[in-house]
């Protein structure tokens, strides 16, 4: 009986965790950023919005697209609006 209650008692904290939970998302408030528009958000930090930069997630047919570094930080600034 005590190694199915501390089974079970384990389980609830493993399966409880915040790190299970916040892994998918479903607890959050937030609104999702994806992991390529992030970086490319960080790539422009400081850089003007006029300046562009090379992508470091996707391929197009065998090249590396450019990015406006005014796209990305159109998407991650509309993101952390909707947050507020």
């Amino acid at each position: 009986m005590k190694k199915l209650l501390i089974a079970a008692l384990t389980s609830m904290l493993f399966f409880g965790s915040s790190a299970t939970i916040a892994s998918g998302n479903l607890e959050s408030g937030l609104t999702p950023i994806s992991a390529e528009n992030m970086m490319n958000y960080i790539l422009c930090k400081d850089k003007k919005p006029e300046d562009t930069v090379k992508s470091r997630h996707r391929v197009v047919d065998g090249k590396i697209p450019k990015i406006k570094c005014a796209d990305a930080n159109k998407i991650v600034s509309k993101a952390r609006a909707s947050n507020k």
